[in-house]
């Protein structure tokens, strides 16, 4: 990886005035970020290398190349690299070739942020909006070296580019329902400056300078009109409209102080942090869990306590309490009463006596059908 800033820059693009890139010499991948000072350089160029270790896994970062300037001087920063393997070079001093592909990155990106901006009705100020929508840009578009493109030598799918516009053109974004009536307008005029995503939008408010961001779904474009900032639809061509890129007078202005390696520490102890940190802060064999939310209905119902008391006790069938008699219960099989019939005389005698013939005979008698 190759990387090297521009600037200082002027007029500044809010509270920005350089711009650092970082290309990569297999794919030709590039990233742009805006700087403010030149203590922001090392910070931005080690978060950027810790989301490409955690994106990347299985591309490891060999070589760091940057000019051999103050701001790409950290001792912090050469430490993490020499624990990670990454070798630090720092080319000859005013030998441009040895950072060739950072230099080159940054002669295109000026050479498609100028007619972006020409072609716009935006002030010479917004350099930073065009500065990224050209790396944008670049990143689409095919190289010298290579058939694809380098956003699809890294992610290995083609780009879609259905979403692009022209830059400083007036786009239409809706209002939210909150801050519109059932009367008034639905939409409000915006200046696209890019895109966060193929379906977010970056646009700025015409009469604020403000950034915003829309759905593209939810936007109308109108790619002839280009609108100005504070309202006024015609061209300023009046207006100076150059850039100088390298003011060497402002340098005195941002001398590189120690908040440079503070801020490398406290990233690089954030990555330990986080790096260290358990999964769980509690044994989950020694932690009691609830059933209460893992169920949708009771699966055991309390049952209540007997009382003595009939009007508390639970009812019958019939309406009588538990434990009570049915005065006047129903008629069943089991409950009829079946009449015996007759004991015979030779039951009824007592053990030990005969009877005599004529008893016997007056039994068959009375036995015979």
């Amino acid at each position: 990886i190759q990387s090297d800033i521009c600037g200082p820059i002027h007029p500044t693009s809010g509270p920005f005035r350089y711009f650092m890139v970082l290309i990569d010499a297999s794919t030709r991948w590039t990233y742009v970020c805006l700087l403010s000072t030149r203590n922001q350089a090392f910070p931005k160029l080690l978060a950027k290398i810790i989301e490409l270790r955690a994106q990347f896994p299985g591309y490891q970062i060999k070589t760091i190349r940057m000019d051999n300037v103050g701001e790409f001087t950290s001792k912090a920063f050469d430490d993490y690299c020499m624990s990670l393997g990454i070798e630090v070079e720092h080319p000859v001093p005013y030998v441009h070739t040895q950072n060739g592909l950072a230099e080159s990155l940054i002669k295109r990106i000026k050479l498609i942020a100028r007619p972006l901006l020409q072609n716009s009705n935006l002030p010479i100020s917004c350099w930073g909006h065009a500065i990224l929508h050209a790396a944008a840009l670049i990143q689409i578009r095919p190289t010298a070296y290579h058939d694809y493109s380098p956003i699809q030598l890294v992610r290995g799918k083609e780009p879609n580019i259905s979403h692009l516009r022209v830059f400083g053109c007036a786009v239409y974004v809706p209002i939210s329902p909150s801050q519109r009536t059932s009367m008034g307008p639905h939409r409000k005029l915006g200046i696209y400056i890019g895109y966060e995503s193929p379906s977010i939008l970056k646009y700025l408010e015409p009469m604020t300078g403000d950034q915003f961001t829309a759905r593209y779904a939810d936007c109308i474009f109108d790619e002839e009109n280009f609108s100005a900032l504070g309202g006024d639809k015609s061209p300023n061509i009046n207006k100076c409209r150059e850039i100088s890129w390298n003011v060497e007078n402002l340098q005195y202005f941002d001398p590189r102080t120690n908040q440079t390696e503070l801020e490398v520490q406290k990233i690089i102890n954030l990555q330990y942090l986080a790096n260290n940190l358990p999964d769980a802060f509690t044994d989950h064999k020694g932690v009691t869990k609830s059933h209460v939310p893992s169920i949708n209905a009771p699966q055991r119902v309390e049952v209540p306590i007997k009382s003595n008391n009939p009007v508390d006790a639970p009812r019958q069938k019939r309406g009588r309490p538990v434990g009570t008699k049915d005065n006047n219960p129903r008629k069943t099989k089991s409950n009829k009463n079946v009449e015996s019939l007759p004991k015979s005389p030779e039951e009824n005698r007592p053990e030990g006596e005969n009877p005599s013939l004529n008893a016997r005979a007056t039994n068959n008698k009375n036995t015979r059908i």
